[in-house]
């Protein structure tokens, strides 16, 4: 008698999840992370390597981050477990936070001719709004710092201010209002007698 015996193997297979190599956010920016093509059977798991975010919510295959809104690098990453309990590879994603961006003037009150220069914090390139005499103004891709402004006569007023990766804000206690005074009428000397 001839016994045949059958072996049956079951694999499960869990496809590890791909992710971006990095990514950019402004410091202290809340940001939205997900699954690419997640599958609805299965659990996510997620972390932060270094401790420079707090997880604000999860829902699987989505969580949101409210990063540090200090300058620094983080990973965030992230597992899959299947329905019959198979994990997947860690797929990390490098977080670079970067300093959100200030500008202010270099000085409140300039005589004509004196050159009005913008000063900033932060990665280049900026771009800023701000007014002249209550004409709205926005300069874009700037690279200098400090980046000389105008010398055109009259008020100047700071509106924002941001880079290529983050908003920014106008330096607290800063100088954001200036004025170029108008030019000083020529002077002639004449004999006084």
């Amino acid at each position: 008698m001839l016994i045949i015996v059958f072996f049956v193997f079951v694999i499960n297979i869990v496809k590890a999840q791909t992710s971006i190599n990095s990514d950019t956010v402004c410091a202290g920016s809340t940001e939205e992370y997900k699954i690419e093509s997640p599958d609805a059977n299965a659990t996510y798991t997620w972390g932060i390597y270094k401790g420079g975010g707090v997880i604000k919510t999860t829902n699987n295959s989505n969580i949101t981050i409210e990063w540090s809104n200090k300058a620094g690098t983080d990973s965030l990453w992230v597992f899959e477990t299947n329905k019959s309990g198979c994990r997947s590879d860690t797929a990390t994603l490098i977080v670079v936070r970067i300093e959100a961006p200030t500008a202010q003037f270099n000085d409140q009150t300039l005589c004509y001719g004196e050159e009005l220069q913008l000063v900033f914090t932060g990665t280049p390139p900026f771009t800023v709004e701000y007014t002249l005499n209550g004409n709205k103004t926005t300069l874009n891709n700037i690279k200098d710092n400090p980046y000389i402004l105008s010398g055109e006569a009259g008020e100047y007023v700071l509106l924002k201010v941001s880079s290529s990766e983050c908003a920014g804000s106008l330096v607290s206690g800063g100088i954001t209002k200036a004025t170029i005074s108008k030019p000083l009428k020529k002077l002639r000397i004449i004999r006084s007698n």
